[in-house]
C-alpha cells in the first residue's frame, strides 16, 4: 500500500512539473522581448521651440522678396506698352480717317479750335464704331446662314448676336473680363480641376508661382466674393473706362490688380511671425482701385451698400470708412479678407487717377508715337496726329470738385 502511494506520488509530482514546464515555454513565446534602455548621452537633443506667434511654417517655406517684386513691375510695364501701342494703332487708323476725308487738321501745332478738332474726331470714331458694328451683325449673319440649325436657334443666336454689338464700348471689355473670371469660377467648382486651380490660380505668400500675381486677379472660389466683386467691376469700372479709354484702363485695372497682390505677398512675409500668411485669391484690389478712382473722380456721387440698400452713401465719405476697416483688419489680424491687397488696390487707383495719366500715360504715347515715326522714316516730323485724345473729358469746373467731401475737411 505503501508503495502504491508513494508511486502515485511520484507520477503526481511529474506531471505538475511537466505541466508547468508547458505553461512557461507557452508564455516566454507571448512575452515581448524587453527594449534595450536608451543611451541618454548618443541621443540627439530635441529641437527648440517654435517662435511666439508662427503658424503654417510647412506651408510657407520659401521667402522670397525681390522676384515677385520684379516680376510685378515688369508684368505692370508690359501691360502698360502694350495698351500703348494698341492705342497709338487705333488712333493712327483715325487720323487716317480723317485725311481720307480731306479734313486736313495739323494737331502737332498750336490748337486753335480744340473743340472743332474734338468734336471732328467723335464723329469719325463714333462713324468707325457703327461700321465695325455693321461688318461684324453682316459676318455673324453670313456664318448663321451656313450653320443647319433650327430657325429658332438661329434667331435666338441672332438676338445675342446683335446685342453684343449694340452695347457700348465700355460694356463690351467689361463683358469680357466678367466672363474670364465667370469661367475661372467654373473651373474652381470642378473637384479634379482643385489641384490645377490651387496651383496656377491662387497666389501663397511663400510659393515659388510668380505668374500667379496675374491669374488670381481673375480667380474666386465662393459665389459671394465672384457676385460681389463683378457687381463692383461692372458699376465703377463703366466710369473708370469712359474717362480714361480701353487700352488705358485695361492696363491700369490689369496693374492694381497685381500691385495689390505684390504688396499683400511683401506685407505677409514680412509680418509672418506676428499674424497668419493669407493667399491673395479675387479681384478685390483692382476693385478697390476702380472704387477709389471713382471717388476721387466724382466724390459726391452716390452708392448703396448691399446689406442698407435704403441709405445712400457719398463715395468722398464711403471711401475713407472703407480703408479705415481695411486697417482696422490689419491692426487686429483679421483673417476674413486681404486687407493689404484692398489698401494696396485703393491707392494705387487714387494715385494713378492723381498723377498716372499726366505722368506715366501721355509721356509713354508720346514716346511710342516718335519711335514709330521714326521708324517710318519721318524722323518724328510725320502728321500722323496727336493721338493723345481717347474720350470726352469731364468739364474743368468738375476736375477742380476732387475730393470735395471728407478730405477736404
Amino acid at each position: 500500500m505503501n508503495r502504491i502511494l508513494s508511486l502515485n506520488t511520484k507520477r503526481a509530482i511529474l506531471f505538475n512539473n511537466v505541466a508547468s514546464n508547458r505553461f512557461i515555454a507557452t508564455s516566454r513565446v507571448n512575452v515581448k522581448p524587453r527594449q534595450p534602455l536608451l543611451n541618454l548621452k548618443s541621443a540627439p537633443p530635441p529641437p527648440p521651440p517654435a517662435p511666439l506667434g508662427w503658424r503654417n511654417a510647412p506651408s510657407f517655406p520659401h521667402v522670397r522678396y525681390a522676384g515677385p517684386v520684379m516680376y510685378g513691375l515688369t508684368l505692370s510695364a508690359a501691360t502698360f506698352i502694350a495698351a500703348g501701342v494698341v492705342f497709338d494703332r487705333n488712333q493712327q487708323t483715325l487720323w487716317d480717317r480723317l485725311r481720307q476725308h480731306s479734313r486736313q487738321w495739323s494737331l502737332f501745332g498750336p490748337a486753335q479750335d480744340e473743340e472743332s478738332i474734338l468734336a471732328e474726331l467723335w464723329r469719325e470714331k463714333r462713324d468707325m464704331v457703327i461700321e465695325k458694328r455693321q461688318l461684324m451683325l453682316q459676318k455673324f449673319g453670313q456664318a448663321l446662314d451656313e450653320l443647319s440649325l433650327p430657325q429658332d436657334i438661329k434667331r435666338a443666336f441672332w438676338m445675342i448676336g446683335e446685342k453684343f454689338a449694340t452695347m457700348s464700348e465700355s460694356e463690351k471689355t467689361l463683358a469680357g473680363i466678367i466672363a474670364i473670371n465667370t469661367v475661372v469660377f467654373a473651373c474652381w467648382q470642378i473637384p479634379r480641376l482643385t489641384p490645377f486651380m490651387s496651383k496656377w490660380f491662387l497666389h501663397l505668400p511663400g510659393s515659388r508661382q510668380n505668374i500667379t500675381l496675374l491669374t488670381s486677379c481673375f480667380s474666386h472660389q465662393e459665389i459671394f466674393h465672384f457676385g460681389l466683386n463683378m457687381v463692383g467691376l461692372w458699376s465703377f469700372g463703366k466710369v473708370i473706362h469712359d474717362t480714361l479709354g480701353r487700352e488705358q484702363f485695361l492696363a491700369m485695372y490689369l496693374s492694381a490688380g497685381i500691385g495689390a497682390n505684390v504688396v499683400s505677398h511683401v506685407c505677409s512675409l514680412a509680418l509672418r511671425n506676428s499674424r497668419p500668411l493669407i493667399p491673395s485669391l479675387g479681384a478685390s484690389g483692382a476693385i478697390y482701385g476702380l472704387v477709389a478712382s471713382t471717388a476721387v473722380l466724382h466724390p459726391n456721387s452716390s452708392i448703396s451698400l448691399i446689406f442698407l440698400p435704403m441709405i445712400p452713401i457719398k463715395l468722398g465719405y464711403a471711401l475713407p470708412a472703407i480703408m479705415g476697416f481695411d486697417l482696422a483688419g490689419i491692426v487686429f489680424k483679421w483673417r476674413m479678407f486681404d486687407h493689404f491687397a484692398h489698401l494696396a488696390g485703393a491707392s494705387l487707383g487714387m494715385g494713378y487717377i492723381y498723377y498716372g495719366e499726366q505722368h506715366v500715360w501721355e509721356p509713354l504715347i508720346r514716346k511710342i508715337h516718335a519711335i514709330r515715326e521714326n521708324s517710318s522714316g519721318n524722323n518724328g516730323k510725320g502728321d500722323g496726329g496727336n493721338f493723345m485724345w481717347t474720350e470726352p473729358r469731364q468739364l474743368k469746373s468738375e476736375q477742380s470738385s476732387k475730393w470735395t467731401g471728407w478730405f477736404n475737411k
